[in-house]
């Protein structure tokens, strides 16, 4: 496992924030996860993580998983969960 991580923590029971708009969202998160149905769109110029060479806008597909140490995240569109870390 990563430094700091457990094995608690990497099943998601610190909980979640649902995101669904454009505004920055900081704490410490682990992993991204499109829902509702569409594609969501990560923005790279508001997103802060720990992913080499991150500079270019994701698109997730609903149910896909980016996996990665996340301190900001902001959506140019679609819906997320940002599971805590």
């Amino acid at each position: 496992m990563g430094q700091g991580a457990t094995a608690s923590s990497l099943t998601a029971v610190n909980g979640a924030v649902m995101i669904d708009d454009t505004a920055a969202h900081t704490g410490s998160f682990m992993a991204i996860q499109a829902i509702g149905g569409a594609a969501a769109v990560i923005n790279n110029s508001g997103t802060t993580s720990n992913i080499d060479d991150f500079d270019a806008t994701i698109t997730l597909d609903s149910g896909q998983t980016i996996y990665g140490r996340f301190s900001q995240i902001t959506l140019s569109s679609g819906k997320v969960l940002a599971y805590k870390r």
